[in-house]
């Protein structure tokens, strides 16, 4: 995906995983998918690829895709535990987070401004 995004041309190998080619198993032994090989160099880990190919394939003739901002690396990772925990929560009235102030815009100030939120005309 890194690869498509940045706009490099590459090849896909597909290989069958209960009969892999010989060579694959010396270039790899041990390792599932993914992988990468560099200058006759293996990769296996998916962040150190992802790390490597950021690295290797920078600007100004490649797109830079990693965040501006080191954070939001963690910020999906954030949402989801916090979405989890709603979900799994066994006591629904517990739930009431989105009328708490961490959740909702500064302009939006209780349930009641939520719901009349809706209602105004796009300007």
């Amino acid at each position: 995906m890194i690869l498509w995004l940045k706009g490099v041309v590459f090849s896909v190998t597909t290989v069958d995983l209960k009969r892999k080619p010989a060579d694959l198993q010396n270039l790899a032994p041990g390792t599932h998918p993914p992988f990468t090989t560099f200058n006759s160099e293996v990769k296996t880990d998916v962040n150190k690829i992802e790390e490597f190919l950021e690295e290797v394939l920078c600007p100004p003739k490649y797109l830079k895709l990693s965040p501006k901002h080191p954070e939001s690396n963690t910020a999906g990772m954030d949402i989801f535990a916090k979405f989890s925990a709603y979900i799994k929560n066994s006591r629904p009235e517990a739930n009431e987070a989105p009328s708490h102030p961490a959740y909702l815009p500064p302009s939006v100030s209780s349930s009641s401004d939520f719901r009349t939120l809706h209602h105004r005309p796009f300007t």
